[in-house]
């Protein structure tokens, strides 16, 4: 009896504190910023930037272009940490993130970009290549779903892109 009470208390112990630490690794790039360039794989040439803050993220010309920042999900790993995303939009499909950020404040991200119709799909992998920014300006989450409410994807040549 006591054996198993023990077992039981061991395994409550292990399984609190393995989601304490996959809790503390969901926020852990909020409040960061990275400036780089985004386009397509063999060549990105667009300046950027990506944003990460209470559990989403977004990318300034994403998010001009229509795409809701989105939650992310980040892993402590041996180089760093490691993160998954996805930015929607309603007319311009989705982008899924998979990056890589390194403990020396560079990042890179490779990014499906899959738009769907009726009629046809189509997928195109983009890369971000950036570094940390040192801005001291910090950008939030509320600031840039209230700028979303106000912006006009149509009416930005550069979103044609997407």
């Amino acid at each position: 009896m006591t054996g198993r009470i023990l077992s039981s208390f061991a395994l409550a112990l292990f399984l609190s504190l393995a989601g304490a630490a996959f809790a503390a690794a969901e926020g852990v790039l909020d409040g960061r910023a990275y400036a780089g360039i985004i386009g397509p794989t063999e060549n990105p040439d667009l300046e950027d930037s990506l944003y990460f803050d209470d559990g989403h993220f977004w990318s300034d010309i994403c998010t001009r272009c229509g795409f809701v920042p989105g939650p992310y999900h980040a892993e402590e790993v041996p180089d760093g940490v490691r993160f998954t995303g996805t930015l929607k939009s309603d007319s311009r499909g989705r982008f899924d993130y998979n990056g890589l950020v390194t403990d020396d404040g560079s990042i890179r991200v490779s990014i499906t970009w899959e738009r769907r119709r009726w009629y046809w799909t189509s997928r195109r992998e983009i890369d971000f290549v950036g570094e940390r920014s040192s801005s001291d300006e910090t950008v939030s989450l509320l600031d840039v779903r209230q700028k979303l409410q106000s912006m006009n994807p149509d009416g930005n040549p550069m979103c044609r892109r997407f």
